[in-house]
């Protein structure tokens, strides 16, 4: 019997309260967190589903110790690996999901809340956090399991976050969230809206880009560490191109390849030391013109290599630890070594010699959980990689990963 089928989400009132009467507590004093619209909640009664946007690990909580119901939050099953971990997050409700991939369980366990328990259920429709600021695409699901349910829908717009606990750091800020409450639909609108305009009407309600919103309201947000570990999100250099380069300390970033400097300021944004230079001043800018410019980096890569006979490495990163299993069941360590992306496969050299190869046509759910852990699944068994080092971007990983998969289809001939 699977792990999945074993857990059950308990969401124990009692649990709830002594959360919220600690940990939200505390949560409320050190991000400063303000509400908008909580009026809703006092005539509002179960069930209901809560949708937000998503831009810290700490925002089931943020919203959640405000809720006047225990609320059952959809979460990775990333987060339930572990026994206490488990345990502690069926105390609070959550309902496990496989990234990027569709699981009957988690659908069945939402339901169950909604029309047996009569309960509270929270999802996040982008499905992981934000690396700039910006709300990411939502999953076009949502909207249909929506129409489904046929329950009363609150949106809960985050701001601030992103810049209290952005994605790629472990060091909190000091300056202000502020949620945005409100009621985005009615149980009957559901049954007549279509799913194309239940899936718009979504889209604008959790729309937030956090530079735009500092912008017209600026707050600054105090670290002695803003810019540490940066370069899990932003890879490559904005001077040189070099990518994996870059390294941070404290409030700076810089490239290994080139001696460029940056650092960042109280208001998110970068200023050049030194030499550098300085086309793009935010995360997000910067971060727009990285796409595309590391896409055209990997398909130069990967038509050279066709071009020139056997596949060639892309890039590699030493001290990687490789662990599998599946779903929620714990993680068995397999090896460690060097990890080396080629463009129809990955590899692992590792310490012993041995040579792991998982060719990217065989891989599912490429994504990065949390700050720096690359997961793909093959087949049925999840795979989970990670970095000695803090400063080796998973999402670098990730993002080639899928490039390299997507062109796989349109490959030269290699003869």
């Amino acid at each position: 019997m699977s792990s999945s089928k074993r857990y059950i989400p308990i969401n124990s009132r009692f649990f709830n309260k002594f959360v919220k009467l600690t940990y939200g507590t505390w949560l409320g004093k050190v991000y400063r967190i303000e509400h908008e619209g909580f009026d809703l909640f006092k005539t509002l009664r179960p069930p209901y589903v809560v949708v937000a946007n998503h831009v810290t690990t700490r925002d089931p909580f943020f919203l959640g110790v405000s809720i006047p119901e225990p609320v059952y939050w959809i979460t990775s099953d990333g987060n339930l690996r572990t026994r206490f971990m488990r345990f502690f997050l069926s105390l609070v409700g959550s309902i496990p999901k496989s990234k990027a991939i569709p699981d009957i369980d988690t659908i069945n366990w939402i339901v169950e809340v909604i029309r047996k328990r009569k309960g509270v259920v929270g999802i996040f429709p982008e499905g992981q956090q934000s690396w700039d600021g910006k709300t990411l695409p939502l999953f076009p699901s949502t909207a249909k399991l929506l129409k489904l349910l046929k329950v009363p829908v609150v949106a809960a717009r985050i701001e601030g976050g992103y810049m209290s606990l952005p994605r790629w750091t472990w060091n909190r800020r000091k300056g202000r969230v502020k949620i945005v409450w409100s009621i985005l639909f009615k149980g009957e609108e559901l049954k007549t809206l279509k799913a194309e305009e239940v899936f718009a009407r979504l889209e604008a309600g959790l729309a937030h880009d956090e530079y735009a919103s500092l912008a017209a309201e600026p707050i600054r947000f105090h670290s002695r560490r803003r810019a540490e570990h940066v370069e899990l999100a932003l890879f490559t250099c904005q001077d040189c191109g070099s990518i994996g380069r870059m390294r941070s300390r404290g409030n700076h970033l810089h490239c290994h390849a080139c001696g460029s400097a940056w650092t960042l300021d109280r208001h998110g944004h970068f200023h050049a030391l030194g030499k550098a230079g300085l086309r793009f001043d935010t995360i997000k800018a910067w971060d727009a013109w990285q796409g595309p410019t590391f896409a055209a980096a990997l398909e130069a890569g990967r038509t050279a290599t066709f071009q020139g006979g056997a596949p060639k490495p892309f890039f590699s990163d030493e001290g990687a630890v490789i662990g599998k299993g599946r779903k929620m069941n714990p993680l068995r360590r397999l090896r460690a070594g060097t990890l080396i992306l080629y463009p129809d496969r990955v590899e692992l050299a590792t310490l012993l010699g041995e040579v792991l190869v998982f060719p990217l046509a065989e891989l599912e759910a490429i994504t990065v959980l949390k700050r720096s852990q690359l997961e793909f699944y093959q087949g049925r068994n999840l795979y989970q990689v990670n970095f000695a080092l803090r400063s080796v971007s998973a999402r670098k990983w990730a993002l080639a990963m899928e490039h390299f998969k997507a062109a796989l289809g349109a490959a030269p001939d290699k003869t």
